[in-house]
């Protein structure tokens, strides 16, 4: 990366980093590729988010976030030949008395069942926790994506209610169950 305070975590299978500017062409194939698996549950996105240059804008804007202290989006990359398959993205940071951030996370259709995000979001989530000194990840899920409910409780997220017509998915409102994960270790930091 060309800044060496930006994160590099490993799993046994998994590379997970920030985009790098050259990638813009590799994110917009994700995406081009994940269309129809991925567009039931995402907000209706325009005509340039399926561009390499609206890709390129937005690995930018995914630094200047990580480097302000805003968010965290890695990108997941397997060991074996370096391809995008997911992105893990930890964003809306909160500092002052609340330390929080809302977590969200896409696999390719390819790389589901297989325990891919599971293994990612452990890893991440000590890093979120341990290296960004966050307090609480906040995850929600449309109560029909049963993939996502099964990873966010492997992962020990803990329901906290639902939340009628919570987000404009795919062109309408969607209730979501609201989950929370704490870090239990979490120590008042001056930096931060």
């Amino acid at each position: 990366m060309t800044d060496q305070n930006f994160p590099l975590i490993q799993t046994m299978r998994c590379i997970l980093r920030l985009p790098e500017l050259a990638e813009a062409g590799l994110m917009y194939d994700f995406v081009a590729s994940n269309k129809q698996h991925l567009s039931k549950w995402e907000p209706l996105q325009e005509g340039s988010y399926y561009t390499e240059e609206y890709w390129q804008n937005k690995t930018t804007q995914i630094h200047d976030d990580f480097l302000s202290d805003k968010s965290c989006c890695l990108n997941i990359y397997t060991k074996e030949d370096n391809r995008l398959i997911g992105i893990v993205n930890y964003s809306n940071f909160v500092r002052g008395c609340f330390h929080s951030c809302f977590l969200g996370f896409k696999i390719s259709e390819d790389m589901q069942r297989k325990g891919i995000i599971t293994e990612c979001l452990q890893v991440s989530i000590a890093y979120v926790f341990d290296e960004l000194n966050l307090h609480r990840i906040s995850a929600n899920y449309m109560p029909s994506n049963k993939a996502s409910a099964r990873v966010l409780e492997k992962c020990e997220f803990k329901k906290e209610g639902v939340a009628e017509d919570y987000l404009y998915i795919n062109g309408k409102w969607e209730g979501h169950v609201l989950t929370s994960l704490i870090n239990k270790k979490w120590v008042k930091q001056n930096d931060k």
